[in-house]
């Protein structure tokens, strides 16, 4: 089975809980009120809303005054809304025999830029691969790792994401896609500064043991398996000789290394 070496987990932003609305927000309104994670957003920005104590079986029904320029998602007694246009509106909420006072949400005449939780290398990318030969001072261990790196720049709350493969049973061939770049969490969204990404793994569990013969060594860029770069790896009793002509893709360098 291809083997991930980080998974890619990125999309859909979960509707808030009253526990988890933010400071700026409302987020400990008692039952019958609406608590909300934001009172001061900017055009396009989502907001999360909850009617505290409400029959989760009934309808909550949301009004927004003036109306017009929302768009609302609801899934039993919450709400996620986006305005299209700055203003204050005032929302209020029903369910069954709850009827919340008014809130108002100001919308500031700045478009919303949500945060970015992923970035696919391409082939404007250029990725360098140094490969090492790692052997184990106390048993028959020896086997290929690598160290990669990318040479843009980018958030230093990213990270380098790639997956590795060797066909079974033969393990005859070496492959390496490199993804793109990814965030690490989802509580830290901010870039507050820029680097080249590395990332840093072998191929142990495909083949602990590196016996002499000549591998074929295939690269990518993207999540599918792909044949870009097509190469070899050529391992003798003495040395590792990497047959690879791409100087602008994706380098390996060193070519030559010491068993």
């Amino acid at each position: 089975m291809r083997k991930l070496s980080l998974c890619l987990a990125i999309l859909a932003l979960a509707f808030c809980t009253v526990s988890s609305c933010k400071k700026n927000g409302e987020p400990n309104a008692p039952v019958g009120e609406i608590a909300i994670s934001k009172l001061r957003i900017k055009i396009n920005e989502p907001d999360s809303m909850l009617l505290v104590g409400a029959d989760s079986t009934k309808t909550v029904t949301w009004v927004v005054n003036p109306a017009g320029f929302d768009t609302l998602r609801t899934v039993k007694n919450a709400a996620r809304i986006k305005f299209t246009k700055a203003g204050n509106y005032t929302i209020s909420a029903k369910n069954n025999n709850i009827t919340s006072k008014s809130i108002v949400i100001t919308v500031i005449d700045s478009v919303y830029a949500p945060p970015v939780y992923f970035i696919p290398f391409d082939k404007g990318e250029q990725i360098t691969f140094v490969p090492q030969y790692v052997k184990s001072a106390t048993s028959d261990s020896a086997y290929l790792a690598f160290t990669v790196s990318t040479q843009k720049k980018y958030c230093t709350n990213f990270m380098f994401t790639y997956s590795i493969y060797m066909p079974y049973p033969l393990h005859d061939k070496y492959y390496i896609n490199f993804i793109g770049a990814s965030i690490k969490s989802f509580d830290n969204t901010a870039c507050t500064g820029t680097a080249v990404l590395t990332g840093h793994y072998n191929y142990a569990s495909y083949q602990p043991v590196l016996k002499e013969g000549t591998y074929g060594f295939y690269a990518g860029f993207g999540q599918d398996i792909d044949h870009d770069y097509v190469g070899s790896m050529e391992v003798t009793a003495t040395q590792i000789i990497f047959h690879w002509d791409d100087s602008t893709g994706i380098i390996i360098s060193p070519k030559v290394l010491a068993r």
